[in-house]
């Protein structure tokens, strides 16, 4: 019978005053089993312990808590009783708790990152369950919303609603603005607890016939950066849904939705690496290949890198074959070729020749990125670089009709520098302003030294870049618009190239433009300290 106690101990069990628990007979009164072999080993002069969830006779609470009991002897031997020790343990059972929970949904998205060949219903239907399973639900959903925003279309029911839900006609999509409580985690953009689905709520749109009832709910919304492209719901578990159950679930379709982008990226590159395989089957192979690594990725970034690496290198191969049998064609090497046959393959030289110096930027790039890149510095003449860049593109200057004027003294001083990737800046750069220059149009390249630098201009007579593009211009793959592509070609690429090219050799490159009147690109270059 217990005869004294503290206030900690009225608190652990739920009670207000010590008079409720005076006398109360822990012999007798107590049924949970566990609890009364510990106060049996007291009464047999023995300590006896207890730890687990007690379900207290007094109050009628059940809670977490650990006891330790010890036999009260006087110095003479006689039997006292007992004392009792308790601690309220239901915070670590919590922690406990959650961190199973924490480990069992790292198992799950183990066990995701192992699935990603299903599809994306196999995908979506593993990770509802193991949602419902972790928040200790009943039941659960996910819905998706369309692009528009609009439309909300279940994906994924738990089993034991589609064999306890009655309904008679189940619906699959739903318009978002006549949605209820299930619609308002999307439209908020943030969880929604309902722990007593009972209670009226102006949000609730009712249920149909044959629906289960619904006691507790929960749901969170699924985010693709800030955007909500869909929301995952669980109900009817047997207690209040709280935070850590939030957490669960969001961290759960933060996973699920990776590994769905991921896959989503895998399949497009995987139709990408189809078409390639049209022109050439080693190609497809690799790039088949390349759709798999992928797959393993963690950004989009790395992946696009990778991707550009081994296509790059793969192209060149096949590049080589194409170029060479279609020159030995042309020149009737192996027989001879009518003049609509002559026509076809220059048509093929002449584009294999505008694939092949789109693989050599996308390989500097790559190389770039990868930190492969070495330059070979020495003493450079500017003068013999702008001559020779003139000489590449004579011919393609003079089918347009186009005058090159150079005004480029002969006694410049050397700079410091790696002769060949000058020679690929001024290349690209005559060659813009060739291409963009109309027929009967001129181009001028002018050297000059300022102060203790080198300061190369060319400028074009062309169509000139608006005032808001000029910032963008040196990105990667920039282009002003969709149509300047289609007209002229191009990748985007040379400008990028040059501007790293100028900046690995401590310089500057920059434009000036207006519209219909032509561009001027400068590059600034250090002279070589004596």
């Amino acid at each position: 019978m217990i005869t004294h106690c503290n206030e900690k101990y009225l608190e652990i069990i739920g009670l207000q005053k010590k008079e409720d628990i005076i006398g109360f007979n822990m012999v007798t009164t107590v049924k949970d089993g566990n609890m009364k072999k510990a106060v049996d080993a007291v009464l047999s002069r023995k300590t006896g312990h207890f730890e687990g969830e007690y379900h207290t006779a007094v109050s009628g609470i059940t809670v977490a808590i650990k006891g330790h009991f010890s036999p009260n002897i006087s110095d003479d031997g006689k039997f006292l009783g007992g004392i009792g020790i308790f601690e309220d343990i239901s915070g670590r059972k919590k922690a406990e708790e959650a961190f199973r929970l924490d480990e069992s949904r790292l198992e799950t998205l183990l066990k995701l990152n192992q699935i990603t060949n299903k599809s994306l219903k196999e995908i979506a239907d593993f990770v509802q369950e193991e949602a419902v399973r972790l928040t200790q639900s009943k039941m659960g959903y996910l819905a998706f919303l369309n692009e528009e925003g609009s439309v909300l279309t279940i994906y994924s029911w738990s089993r034991n609603v589609m064999i306890d839900c009655n309904v008679d006609e189940k619906k699959f999509d739903y318009l978002l603005e006549s949605t209820g409580l299930w619609g308002e985690s999307v439209r908020q953009k943030r969880p929604l607890i309902i722990n007593d689905y009972t209670a009226s709520n102006p949000l609730k749109k009712g249920y149909p016939h044959g629906h289960i009832k619904m006691k507790r709910y929960m749901s969170v919304p699924i985010l693709d950066g800030d955007k909500v492209v869909g929301v995952a719901g669980v109900g009817n578990k047997s207690s209040d849904y709280d935070q850590a159950d939030v957490r669960q679930l969001t961290l759960l379709m933060e996973g699920m939705w990776q590994i769905i982008e991921q896959k989503k990226v895998g399949d497009t590159l995987r139709r990408y690496a189809g078409e390639l395989a049209q022109v050439n089957r080693q190609l497809y192979k690799a790039n088949l290949e390349l759709s798999a690594a992928n797959e393993e990725l963690k950004s989009l970034d790395r992946m696009k890198d990778e991707f550009l690496s081994n296509v790059s290198h793969e192209f060149k191969t096949p590049l080589t074959s194409i170029q060479g049998y279609s020159q030995l064609i042309s020149d009737g090497t192996l027989g001879a070729v009518n003049g609509q046959q002559k026509k076809a393959v220059d048509t093929v030289i002449r584009n294999s020749e505008r694939l092949r110096k789109l693989v050599d930027s996308l390989l500097y790039i790559s190389r770039a990125q990868a930190g492969s890149l070495t330059y070979s510095f020495s003493d450079v003449s500017i003068v013999s670089v702008i001559e020779n860049s003139i000489q590449d593109l004579a011919l393609q200057a003079e089918k347009k009709d186009i005058t090159i004027k150079k005004d480029v003294a002969e006694d410049l001083p050397v700079i410091w520098a790696d002769r060949d990737k000058l020679v690929d800046v001024m290349v690209n750069l005559l060659d813009n302003a060739i291409k963009f220059t109309p027929q009967r149009g001129s181009v001028e390249i002018s050297a000059l030294v300022e102060e203790d630098q080198l300061h190369i201009r060319v400028s074009d007579s062309g169509i000139g870049i608006p005032e808001d593009k000029l910032p963008n211009l040196f990105g990667r793959f920039y282009q002003v618009d969709s149509s300047i592509r289609r007209r002229y070609g191009g990748t985007g690429l040379g400008l990028y190239i040059c501007k790293m090219i100028v900046e690995d050799h401590k310089g500057k490159i920059w434009a000036e433009s207006e519209e219909g009147k032509g561009s001027t690109f400068h590059v600034l270059l250090p002279l070589k300290k004596a």
